[in-house]
């Protein structure tokens, strides 16, 4: 029976011709599973917008995930759960007393973070990372305000219907809202290097480059070496593969 009604709130995500309608169905799949508490982040990498604990479609709906600002965070620096989301595409179960001991170790920042978040009842929860276009990361997150529920237990009965809700509510987020801040991530490219990354995209060799630039092709290779190092990838093909999906360089003509 749980099973069917998860169904039917999943048929009504995907039925949906908003995002609050869509987002009706992700409180009410928690509420099914006993996870009252539902969130998403559109863009782990979407800067200060991004809170873990952010509301779910804005200000005014009473159903929403309150806001808790002071849960706001850099989710690269702070948060566990966004490093398991990057390189799974599975749901899964993430525990905060197991968080907070492991961090015990690292940064003050992250210790703190999590202290914050168990001061505001969560225990943990189950979530659902999203892969997107231009690399952009979210997900959809339940999350348990008691130790007695059984995450792993909900995880291995409804996980394919979790990952289903999480996906087609995220792409209701992605059609709606498909470019919220209007860089994906905040690499420190300068212009040149930019230009010239282009160039390397259209299959242009440094002697090509630098005509092109006015530069000799020393110069262009340094340009393009510099966007490798700073893109963290080996070589320029990559490089101009990465700048293109993350929004970096746009259509190329």
């Amino acid at each position: 029976m749980l099973r069917d009604s998860l169904r039917r709130h999943i048929n009504g995500i995907g039925d949906a011709t908003s995002l609050l309608e869509a987002g009706k169905g992700i409180v009410a799949i928690g509420k099914e599973l006993g996870l009252g508490r539902p969130s998403f982040i559109e863009d782990f990498g979407g800067g200060p917008k991004s809170k873990l604990y952010r509301e779910l479609l804005g200000e005014g709906s009473e159903w929403l995930l309150p806001s808790c600002s002071d849960l706001a965070f850099s989710a690269e620096k702070s948060c566990p759960v966004f490093r398991a989301c990057r390189v799974s595409f599975e749901p899964f179960v993430w525990q905060m007393a197991n968080i907070l001991q492991a961090d015990e170790s690292h940064d003050s920042s992250r210790r703190s973070f999590f202290r914050i978040a168990s001061k505001h009842g969560i225990t943990g929860g189950v979530t659902v990372p999203v892969h997107m276009p231009k690399s952009r990361l979210g997900a959809v997150g339940w999350f348990a305000q008691s130790p007695d529920v059984n995450l792993d237990r909900i995880l291995a009965c409804s996980s394919h219907e979790l990952r289903l809700a999480g996906h087609l509510f995220m792409g209701h987020v992605f059609r709606q809202r498909p470019e919220p801040w209007s860089r994906p991530y905040d690499t420190p490219l300068t212009e040149r290097e930019l230009e010239c990354l282009t160039w390397v995209a259209l299959g242009k060799t440094d002697s090509e480059i630098g005509e092109l630039i006015g530069r000799a092709p020393s110069t262009a290779r340094f340009h393009v070496e510099s966007a490798i190092e700073k893109l963290g990838v080996n070589n320029r093909a990559r490089a101009a593969a990465v700048a293109c999906q993350i929004g970096l360089i746009n259509a190329l003509a």
